[in-house]
């Protein structure tokens, strides 16, 4: 596996580290090249496989210098499979170096539907395509996105679905940790403060929906450039005792059991791992018309335009009441016959690897 992106708390890690939870290490050893050290769990989870770990800074900077070392790791360890994620044609690094170093089998997986090196995205579409010999994607906005006009495989973004059940139990003992009130109405939000998120047009959003419902409190989770700037909007605006930033948490479940709504404002995304995990919570979601519809697995979703701030704040008031059990229940029941449980994507993902590889 290789992370082009930062290893941490953001999508595309947590999909590569959602897919290793579930790896037989009877059947595929997996190792994680990653751009900069990642933490003591996700290391874990590749060394169970008999895997290694290698960190290899300057992907962009220095390019040359990342291929050539990803060539020797690949012909050192002997590697039959690289899948690499991202979501663009840079990827054809990767992949270069995979076919230097020997292996067979090159995926490029596409998380997302846009890029922000759109040039090099561009010049480079044609070596990447020669390069690549097997495509994969999180939805189908996200191929045909990187794959247009082409065939790709899709790898759903998997949860443990269980694990976010809505428990009424973490519920009461969260919202009372956050001295939140039984009856106020909480909005969450789960994401990296970057300009895919939106954070800014959230807390804009809800400072009008505050006029409607002046109890109402917003949780932030999670961190990144964009924060400082948000929590001096909050602020300006006159929201600051309502809009709560908690930092990045470790308690997602028991934060979406907590919640009444979650809000998903963002520019573009592939398939957000946040929706799939507030659905099994069985959580009213209110998501941006940008975001693929793919998402929507079960009756939860709403996609409303975030073209304006007061027509997204009427969503968020209109979120409706539900029996938060049951819609869980639901969910979870939805999202396993879709596909969307660990156990069952991974056994998919390693079959792929074992046929791919001529193993099966």
């Amino acid at each position: 596996m290789v992370i082009t992106v930062r290893c941490a708390k953001n999508g595309i890690t947590n999909s590569v580290l959602n897919y290793v939870s579930g790896l037989d290490a009877a059947r595929v050893r997996c190792d994680l090249v990653a751009l900069n050290e990642p933490d003591g769990r996700a290391r874990a989870l590749f060394e169970r496989t008999g895997g290694q770990v290698f960190v290899l800074g300057g992907r962009n900077r220095n390019p040359i210098g990342y291929v050539r070392s990803l060539s020797k790791i690949v012909r050192k360890r002997k590697i039959e499979v690289v899948h690499a994620h991202g979501n663009s044609a840079t990827l054809v690094a990767e992949m270069l170096a995979a076919k230097r170093g020997g292996a067979q089998v090159r995926i490029a997986h596409s998380h997302n539907t846009t890029c922000r090196m759109k040039l090099a995205d561009r010049l480079l579409r044609g070596l990447f395509y020669k390069n690549c010999t097997g495509a994969m994607a999180c939805s189908e906005a996200a191929g045909n996105w990187l794959f247009p006009n082409r065939t790709y495989e899709l790898l759903n973004n998997a949860v443990r679905t269980e694990q976010f059940r809505f428990d009424p139990q973490k519920r009461a003992q969260t919202r009372a940790a956050l001295n939140l009130a039984a009856g106020e109405f909480v909005v969450l939000h789960i994401g990296a403060f970057n300009a895919q998120k939106n954070q800014a047009f959230l807390i804009g959003a809800f400072s009008e929906t505050l006029k409607r419902k002046p109890g109402a409190t917003l949780l932030l989770a999670g961190d990144g450039e964009n924060r400082a700037s948000c929590e001096t909007l909050a602020a300006r605006l006159g929201v600051e005792r309502k809009v709560r930033f908690l930092g990045w948490r470790e308690d997602i479940p028991a934060l979406l059991s907590a919640a009444d709504a979650f809000a998903l404002p963002s520019l573009h995304e592939g398939l957000p791992l946040t929706l799939v995990e507030a659905q099994c919570a069985g959580l009213w979601c209110l998501a941006s018309d940008r975001v693929t519809k793919e998402a929507a697995l079960t009756p939860l979703v709403t996609f409303c335009p975030i073209a304006d701030e007061g027509a997204f704040a009427g969503s968020l008031c209109g979120a409706a009441d539900a029996d938060r059990a049951a819609a869980s229940e639901d969910a979870i029941a939805r999202l396993k016959t879709a596909g969307y449980d660990v156990l069952d994507n991974t056994e998919r993902l390693m079959r792929l690897y074992e046929r791919l590889s001529g193993r099966a």
